[in-house]
């Protein structure tokens, strides 16, 4: 009897700590060295789906960090052939969480304005939201945020 109480008491206070010790938060804002607000559309197609960049420049980042994955590099398509390799339905996948940039106020290329978030039920439908609505995003996270 002792012994499951001295357990109850054990778990409860690793629940305990659990809740008090929170893991360090990621960092909200994705690293970049280009400008997130320049709207310079640039359409690729990755592993044959085709994905609209918001510029040139965030192209060949991605480019760098699918090379260091060892992955395929994207390739540069005009917007209609891209357009073709929309996909036409999305299978059940895991919830994402996009980033998308949004203009400044003014309404001017290049100058920073806020990050949006969106949800999507899986990587495929954020991919054909982005492609079928010319909206570029900038990162997504895995799961439900």
């Amino acid at each position: 009897m002792l012994r499951s109480i001295v357990l109850v008491a054990a778990v409860l206070c690793v629940v305990q700590a659990t809740i008090i010790i929170k893991p360090k938060p990621q960092p909200v804002e994705p690293f970049s060295n280009c400008n997130l607000y320049l709207r310079a559309y640039t359409w690729a197609l990755e592993d044959c789906i085709c994905r609209v960049f918001q510029n040139d420049c965030l192209l060949k980042e991605e480019n760098t960090r699918r090379e260091k994955a060892g992955k395929t590099p994207l390739v540069i398509v005009s917007e209609k052939l891209c357009r073709s390799f929309i996909p036409k339905k999305c299978l059940i996948g895991l919830p994402v969480v996009a980033k998308f940039p949004k203009p400044a106020p003014c309404g001017c290329n290049g100058k920073p304005g806020s990050l949006v978030n969106q949800k999507f039920k899986s990587l495929c439908a954020l991919h054909k939201y982005s492609a079928e609505n010319s909206k570029p995003y900038i990162s997504y996270t895995l799961g439900i945020y």
